[in-house]
């Protein structure tokens, strides 16, 4: 995980930290590309984060209502996020990658890393209040959540606190 920047922002810490955190980024990522990968990976994050909390939290939460309409349009917005999220992607793996792969193929490897390195992340203590935040932000537009989350990313990524090196490099937002 990046680092915990507050208890309020604990749905968009996970999902930022989370975002192929394995990888090691080679140079910085620019924010809309960024944006595009949290974009692209709110729908499986999210799964992920209902499945570990479905037993810390009541039934009627609105977490774990998987056909809301505030998941259906995330859902509807990953799949147009794909093509700019798919360079992110391509950033992170770097010279990992064959030169001549299709990143599409990568697609079904991402959708399925996700939730297991997000598992792994969640406190069921949490849940509480990933829970709340998810109702907060229901009203935002996914552009707006995605760039909250982006932007936190890059507050946390300013305090080296654990001295740990940022699963991803945002490119810091020209001044002027």
């Amino acid at each position: 995980m990046l680092r915990k920047i507050s208890a309020a922002t604990a749905l968009m810490a996970l999902v930022s930290a989370t975002s192929l955190q394995a990888a090691e980024a080679k140079q910085c990522i620019s924010s809309e590309t960024a944006e595009s990968l949290i974009t692209y990976i709110l729908p499986a994050a999210l799964g992920a984060v209902r499945n570990k909390c479905s037993a810390s939290l009541p039934s009627g939460s609105l977490l774990l209502k998987s056909d809301s309409v505030q998941m259906e349009r995330y859902k509807a917005d990953s799949q147009q996020a794909w093509p700019k999220a798919s360079t992110a992607i391509r950033l992170l793996v770097g010279q990992d990658l064959p030169e001549n792969m299709d990143i599409n193929a990568l697609r079904p490897f991402v959708d399925a890393m996700i939730p297991t390195m997000l598992a792994q992340e969640i406190k069921s203590k949490d849940c509480p209040t990933i829970d709340k935040v998810y109702g907060l932000l229901a009203p935002l537009p996914t552009a707006n959540l995605a760039g909250l989350t982006v932007m936190l990313a890059q507050l946390g990524s300013n305090k080296d606190s654990e001295g740990k090196k940022d699963p991803f490099n945002i490119c810091k937002a020209p001044i002027g």
